[in-house]
């Protein structure tokens, strides 16, 4: 009996140890989108290592669909010019977890990734995206809506 009390407290305190507080996975990725950072850097981001332009990224803004499709549209200038779309991109996304995965439509075999949270998605792009010789970039997505 003692050693049939002493394991259902030693499961209860197991049980108690894998709760998941502070976890802040969200259960839907779906909704607006604004870029905050690349690399850490705020806007506006000159992209570092376009061999043929200058281009400055303004803002961005990312929309998850509830069917999964996702669209990406940055304004910015290049080569100084006036205010353009500089980035753009569209697909579809998986979600599981905190893992959040794109497939763009936009760009063939260009797939990536990045992790969600409730307020923000933080996803790793080919440095190609931007027109760089980068290896990638790490962009920050604030949740708007």
């Amino acid at each position: 009996m003692v050693a049939l009390t002493l394991a259902v407290v030693v499961a209860m305190l197991a049980a108690c140890g894998s709760d998941k507080k502070g976890i802040t996975n969200p259960t839907d990725v779906s909704g607006s989108y604004a870029l905050a950072t690349i690399d850490g850097n705020s806007l506006p981001f000159t992209v570092p290592n376009n061999p043929t332009h200058t281009v400055v990224v303004q803002s961005a803004t990312m929309t998850l669909g509830a069917d999964h499709s996702y669209t990406l549209a940055g304004t910015g200038t290049s080569d100084g010019g006036p205010s353009t779309q500089v980035v753009a991109d569209a697909g579809t996304y998986a979600f599981s977890g905190s893992t959040v995965t794109f497939t763009s439509t936009a760009y063939a075999g260009l797939i990536y990734s990045g992790t969600a949270t409730t307020s923000a998605i933080t996803e790793t792009v080919p440095g190609a995206f931007g027109g760089s010789t980068n290896t990638s970039f790490t962009l920050v997505f604030n949740k708007t809506s």
